[in-house]
């Protein structure tokens, strides 16, 4: 992904030509014989930096050794580019039947091998680890076509495990496997599928493809449209992934189109194979972030949720992939990885450092503001609080309140009187998940928020509701909910709610935002249209209130119509038919 890149550009040397000259190299060779390295002459001792830079030769600062151009032999036979890292002792491959932990790296949708976790196999390599890397097939220079997880992806898993057993001296029964989006995904699915990975980490993955590509009905327009992208650049894309990439955002699909689609991620989903996962017993550690919006943190807490593995979670403040990504390729020391490595330590060493008596569960704020822990997930440390939607009405002036009525709905503790307020797609709104896709929710993550004045929502195309001023502030950990009824005026259309902290002079910070579709439905009758707000953890601050928007068109969200056509929602609203659930600590 573009964004994502954005790491490897950044002066390191040795990495930028990664992404010409290295992944444009001669073939891979084979390994024959057990992988090996030999000592250092005096003046490449002299002159030694990193193992990546002299690559089959021996460390004399810390011993380790790196050995690039392998392949990994698949079991259909395709050829998967690989590398490995050697700790001290059993770099000469003269370990004297000494076996060492060992842990697989997962290559990330449209990364290679040849730089993506180069840093953190080296530091691993350092606390004793041999490492094996492998591009998934299709990327790169591993052969084969990408399938997006399919049954041969997850097999390569195990091929990868069995090509590392039999060329170094790793222990069988003390292996892990780590990965990075798409290798978390597939981290977990091998998991489900090989006993004999005992540890895992998964950062930045998914638990249901089918709510990430298609959640709610909505297509996930924006970072759909950049993973094929990617894949294009620089795989082998299966032609049947591109045509189910079409479908998805084609408003035109027929409803036996969406269910393919949706029977196609179920296979590819750890959600689906989480009996599997907790059969085989492996120790998970789960690294997410609040504003990834390509896999939502709603799919991977409820998979979380499910495991009854030794588990930990780690949520904090960051865009698909950002808060891991330089940690591996760089190797410098960061959060995530500590505890990866943390994790493996205790589940391949045994070491007792406690990180398996900790909570299960840690976060760290939007904004980073602070650091807490929960006992596990779901949280009994969490209560719900509930606002009812009360509608704004007809625009009017009061004289009761000798003020102007119906501009703005009501959040509030008491049921209101019923009644319905309609919008319409004639065009969008102010309220947005961000002015210019992805690199606003980059800048978000930076400090730099997303606001909106919402007085300037306009009526006709958007709805506003707010709510008492908190004296207090208010904690919000995990996904808001929204209880609710609309009436569609066609068979298709779509609501995105944006939920804000208001300050006194109307200007609202986006805290979460979701969206729902309906592309079947009876025209103007009531129908339940009840969705999940992305989790997120934040705190209002005391003084401020909450606001909730809801429009119909976003850019990270898939219109479920054509360009140009027009559809209406009427939201009911009053008499305690649609709430705001928040969870609140």
């Amino acid at each position: 992904m573009p964004v994502l890149l954005q790491y490897l550009r950044r002066g390191v040397p040795g990495l930028v030509p990664v992404l010409g000259a290295m992944a444009l190299c001669a073939p891979a060779h084979a390994a024959e014989t057990t992988i090996s390295c030999r000592e250092a002459t005096p003046a490449e001792a002299a002159t030694y930096t990193t193992p990546m830079m002299k690559p089959g030769v021996i460390s004399p600062k810390d011993g380790t050794c790196f050995v690039k151009d392998l392949y990994v032999t698949a079991s259909d036979g395709i050829k998967l580019t690989a590398n490995v890292f050697l700790p001290r002792g059993a770099a000469s491959g003269v370990a004297n039947g000494q076996k060492f932990p060992a842990l697989l790296f997962i290559s990330s949708w449209a990364m290679s091998e040849s730089f993506e976790y180069l840093g953190q196999q080296h530091r691993m390599a350092n606390e004793g680890y041999v490492s094996l890397a492998y591009t998934t097939r299709g990327f790169w220079k591993s052969e084969g076509v990408v399938g997006v997880a399919g049954s041969q992806d997850v097999r390569d898993v195990s091929s990868a495990i069995d090509h590392m057993l039999a060329y170094t001296p790793a222990d069988a029964s003390r292996v892990g496997s780590a990965g990075i989006s798409y290798g978390a995904g597939l981290s977990l699915l091998g998991a489900a599928q090989d006993r004999r990975i005992r540890a895992v980490a998964s950062l930045s993955g998914w638990g249901d493809l089918g709510d990430q590509l298609y959640g709610n009905q909505v297509p996930n327009t924006t970072w759909l449209g950049l993973l094929l992208s990617m894949g294009q650049m620089t795989g082998r894309m299966d032609p049947a992934v591109l045509e189910l990439g079409r479908i998805t955002r084609d408003p035109d699909s027929t409803q036996a189109q969406a269910a393919e689609t949706l029977a196609w991620a179920a296979q590819r989903s750890p959600s689906r194979v989480i009996d599997k996962i907790n059969a085989n017993q492996p120790a998970v550690f789960i690294g997410k972030n609040w504003q990834d919006d390509m896999f939502s943190p709603n799919s991977t807490l409820a998979l979380f949720s499910r495991l009854t593995t030794p588990k930990r979670i780690s949520l904090q403040p960051g865009i698909h992939a950002s808060a891991e990504l330089a940690g591996a390729v760089f190797g410098k020391p960061d959060p995530i990885w500590d505890d990866a490595r943390l994790w493996f330590d205790r589940w391949l060493k045994g070491d007792a450092n406690g990180i398996d008596t900790e909570p299960k569960v840690r976060l760290t704020t939007k904004f980073g503001d602070v650091t807490e822990t929960l006992s596990t997930w779901p949280a009994p440390e969490l209560r719900s609080k509930a606002y009812w939607i009360n509608p704004r009405g007809a625009v009017r002036y009061d004289n009761e309140c000798k003020c102007q009525r119906g501009l703005v709905g009501d959040l509030d503790a008491q049921r209101g009187e019923f009644g319905v307020d309609t919008i319409n797609n004639a065009f969008d709104t102010t309220a947005t998940t961000g002015p210019v896709p992805v690199l606003s929710t980059t800048l978000e993550t930076k400090g730099l928020p997303v606001v909106n004045h919402l007085p300037s929502v306009p009526l006709a195309q958007g709805v506003r509701y707010e709510g008492p001023i908190l004296e207090d502030g208010m904690r919000i950990r995990g996904a808001p909910k929204l209880q609710l009824r609309v009436r569609p005026s066609q068979a298709r259309g779509m609501l995105v709610a944006y939920l804000y902290e208001v300050n006194a002079a109307g200007m609202g910070t986006l805290i979460t935002h979701g969206a729902r579709a309906v592309h079947w439905a009876t025209p103007g009758a009531s129908i339940d249209f009840s969705f999940d707000l992305n989790a997120i953890a934040y705190d209002v601050a005391p003084g401020r209130r909450l606001g909730l928007v809801f429009d119909t068109a976003d850019h990270l969200y898939g219109a479920p119509v054509r360009r140009g056509e027009a559809f209406s929602m009427g939201i009911e609203a009053g008499d305690g038919v649609s709430a705001l659930i928040l969870p609140m600590r």
